[in-house]
């Protein structure tokens, strides 16, 4: 049982890196684009944050 239970865990692995290997491109991809998202992100919060800034400091 343990022989069946070994090569069915193998088979699994296998598998489950074939489908890694698969979906890597697209993965990349979508990691980019979540950082470039990311990025845009922050440099629109700190814009804000600089606008503000000014706001407060420029109305003295």
């Amino acid at each position: 049982a343990q022989n069946i239970l070994q090569s069915t865990v193998q088979n699994i692995a296998s598998l489950g890196s074939n489908i890694l290997d698969a979906s890597k491109p697209h993965w990349e991809q979508l990691q980019e684009q979540l950082i470039g998202h990311g990025l845009n992100v922050l440099g629109s919060v700190s814009e804000t944050i600089n606008n503000l800034h000014g706001t407060i400091t420029g109305g003295r």
